[in-house]
């Protein structure tokens, strides 16, 4: 039984006609979910800001997150315009989500950003939508929009280490986490945002905590097992393996499960790419580990009701979900993904 409110949002793939798309936004906001994400990955899917523009205009409540873009694709001067356009669009529904870079960059073969440039980035962005001048790569500029008021457009960081948490801390207004979600992992992010907060006289229960994590929906928890790891491994390999609480033993394994992790076509084109991965983790003999650190919100609604009950006794309250589907990664049919939906609406009644 969940005994604190929850609040759960959806983020999806728009890689259809976003005349089709505008229905799955529009049934987000009916089944009661808090916010809706928009991925930025401009070789894969529909422009990122065409799609949250569509995402504004089709609903009047739900929230609606960049999840995510980067300061590697668009300079801080385009995002705080783009946030601030849509915020009269949707006014205090917009929310950027960022972080160093992920699908967006590897078609392009571009490197993520360092996390003192995506810090420099929010804090230029921040400073555009407040009307002061911004200070970014060494110059300093200003915006000169007319007929506009300063807008509080909050900015999310989609953190997957220590390093990016401890920044999104000090200077976001939220994050957005894919660290692990074994109690111990759920303690070594706390103590994070407590200790990066503390550095800068911050208060940490001012730093909106969001988890992220995929979520399937099946006839059986067993069922839906044999094609979902119940999230992606791929943040234990980017960047460094260090300070993640990775046992020795499983750092090599890991490193192979995730070598093609850049490759745009294998991750989200690959038919059954969720089998793939399971059965990969079993053959690594890492498969156990990975399940133990997994949030397992896999089954029924029953079953992720039950689920997140348990989450929630360890503080993981507000959720954003990425769909796992039996096709491709960005696969499902229209009916697909109305049904999940309507599941996640379900839950999402329960735990209000």
């Amino acid at each position: 039984m969940v005994d604190q409110k929850m609040q759960l949002g959806l983020n999806f793939t728009q890689q259809k006609n976003l005349r089709d798309v505008a229905k799955w936004y529009e049934a987000c906001e009916t089944a009661g979910l808090t916010v809706v994400g928009t991925p930025d990955s401009p070789a894969l899917l529909r422009e990122l800001y065409v799609s949250t523009t569509v995402a504004a205009l089709a609903t009047e409540k739900i929230n609606i997150m960049t999840m995510v873009t980067n300061p590697v694709t668009r300079h801080p001067s385009v995002t705080a315009s783009a946030a601030m356009s849509l915020d009269e669009l949707a006014p205090g529904r917009i929310q950027i989500g960022i972080a160093t870079g992920d699908s967006a960059l590897w078609a392009t073969k571009q490197k993520a950003a360092k996390v003192a440039d995506l810090k420099e980035y929010i804090l230029a962005v921040k400073a555009l939508l407040r009307g002061d001048p911004a200070t970014y790569r060494g110059e300093t500029f200003e915006q000169a929009w007319s007929n506009w008021e300063p807008r509080n457009v909050p900015v999310y960081v989609a953190c997957s280490g220590p390093r990016v948490l401890s920044m999104a801390s000090q200077v976001a207004d939220g994050v957005v986490v894919t660290m692990g979600f074994a109690r111990e992992n759920v303690e070594m992010i706390r103590s994070t945002i407590h200790r990066a907060c503390g550095e800068v006289g911050r208060d940490p229960d001012t730093v909106d905590f969001w988890s992220n994590a995929q979520i399937t929906f099946d006839e059986s928890k067993e069922k839906a097992m044999e094609y979902s790891l119940g999230w992606t491994t791929n943040w234990l390999t980017e960047g460094t393996l260090n300070g993640k609480g990775i046992p020795p033993e499983i750092k090599k394994p890991l490193l192979k499960m995730n070598e093609d992790i850049h490759n745009l076509q294998a991750v989200y084109k690959t038919p059954d790419r969720g089998r793939i991965q399971v059965q990969r983790a079993k053959d690594l003999g890492i498969y156990d580990w990975i399940i133990e650190h997994s949030p397992r919100l896999w089954g029924t609604p029953d079953d992720i009701y039950e689920r997140l009950g348990e989450l929630a006794d360890m503080g993981l309250t507000n959720w954003v979900f990425l769909q796992q589907s039996r096709g491709t990664f960005v696969g499902g049919a229209d009916a697909e993904k109305l049904e999940l939906i309507k599941n996640l609406g379900e839950v999402a009644k329960r735990v209000a």
